[in-house]
């Protein structure tokens, strides 16, 4: 009996297809591969300084990528998709330095209380207000006297007194969630030097407390003479003092006027 001859069309159909699809893949591969090298990018920074935004970003590094300095630049070396975050990041990071108006206010009108019945009242009291430009990070000089508030320890409670610095203060502010604490001072404060805890420290005397603010709310601190008669140094305690003389503070962003006039 005869047979037929064996036909080879179908296995010559799927070896064809088989070396296609090999084909196929050894293209897009390489593709892959090349988004996932090993790369690196040069970011220039605007506003902050380098060393800063390195430390900022060291803790967020993803295994295998790397950053260095160079002058005002970052430095980033990593897979493609690394360096991607780590740009948007850092565009994140450097942003231009804050700036604040703080306003310490002297004189007849209570601010606080005024600001707070949103009613404005006509009359012929006056108060004295000085403007001080306060960057973050920074310190600046209140050039005359005024009340601020310093801790004291009555038996074993703290209380908050006040002190008249008739020479100056110096300002500082520190963000914390909403609200803006202003740091008032004898002293300025000398870079680097702090403590274990990371406080301040001052040659000599020195009287140091702190306000909390809103932005452009108006905090009075009492009259002349409530703020002198809690004076946190007994020895030197006022007697009397106006008790229509308000010293007030408030704050506002630079350039943004919101604290009432």
């Amino acid at each position: 009996m005869r047979q037929e001859p064996k036909s080879y069309k179908p296995y010559y159909a799927l070896t064809r297809a088989f070396l296609l699809l090999l084909l196929l893949v050894q293209c897009i591969v390489p593709e892959v591969k090349a988004e996932d090298a090993h790369k690196i990018q040069l970011i220039e920074l605007e506003h902050r300084p380098a060393t800063e935004i390195l430390s900022a970003i060291k803790p967020h590094l993803p295994k295998g990528a790397a950053a260095s300095l160079q002058n005002q630049k970052i430095v980033l070396s990593g897979q493609s998709s690394d360096l991607a975050q780590l740009a948007i990041l850092i565009d994140a990071l450097d942003q231009p330095a804050l700036a604040w108006r703080v306003l310490f206010a002297q004189g007849q009108i209570n601010l606080e209380a005024t600001q707070q019945k949103s009613i404005r009242h006509y009359s012929t009291a006056r108060s004295d207000i000085f403007e001080l430009l306060v960057r973050e990070e920074g310190e600046a000089r209140l050039e005359r006297g005024f009340w601020i508030p310093v801790e004291t320890m009555v038996g074993q409670q703290r209380q908050t007194g006040y002190e008249w610095l008739a020479s100056g203060v110096w300002v500082s502010v520190k963000p914390l969630g909403d609200q803006l604490i202003v740091n008032l001072t004898s002293q300025q404060a000398k870079q680097g030097n702090t403590n274990a805890r990371g406080r301040t420290h001052f040659a000599g005397r020195q009287f140091e407390g702190e306000v909390a603010l809103h932005l452009g709310r108006w905090t009075t601190l009492g009259s002349e003479a409530k703020l002198a008669a809690q004076n946190a140094n007994a020895a030197r305690r006022y007697v009397g003092g106006s008790t229509s003389e308000f010293y007030s503070i408030c704050i506002e962003l630079s350039d943004q006027a919101s604290c009432p006039r």
